[in-house]
């Protein structure tokens, strides 16, 4: 499996979330995990505010694999915000009840609200 690190203009994340009935316009940093050259999985996050980003999309096609490529797609999210020097990262659900609720708390996100997860990024400082 490649990851791929796009934008928001990438004809195939555009494809992609259109599949899941989604349209994404806002400046993002795109991530397309490419397995036997097909898209299997996409994750994309924005500015939320001047320490912060948003996990904005996490769309993953296999259901055998569906932790495994969200493990490897939000790793590589948190990665990359590190690199832009965010210091937290937030998710927002519709529901609770959403099946990635368990994966990102697995991942030490923590509700901040009823319906947001943050992820504070520790400093080496």
């Amino acid at each position: 499996m490649e990851i791929i690190v796009t934008d928001e203009r990438d004809e195939r994340f555009i494809k992609f979330c259109k599949s899941f009935g989604c349209l994404v316009e806002d400046p993002q940093v795109v991530l397309l995990l490419n397995s036997f050259s097909k898209i299997v999985g996409c994750a994309s996050f924005k500015v939320y505010d001047a320490d912060s980003c948003e996990i904005t999309t996490l769309f993953l096609n296999s259901y055998d694999d569906r932790e495994k490529i969200a493990y490897k797609l939000i790793r590589q999210l948190e990665k990359i915000a590190i690199d832009y020097e965010f210091n937290s990262i937030v998710v927002s659900f519709d529901s609770k009840d959403d099946i990635l609720v368990e994966i990102f708390e697995k991942l030490d996100y923590r509700f901040v609200d009823s319906l947001m997860m943050k992820k504070e990024f520790k400093s080496l400082i």
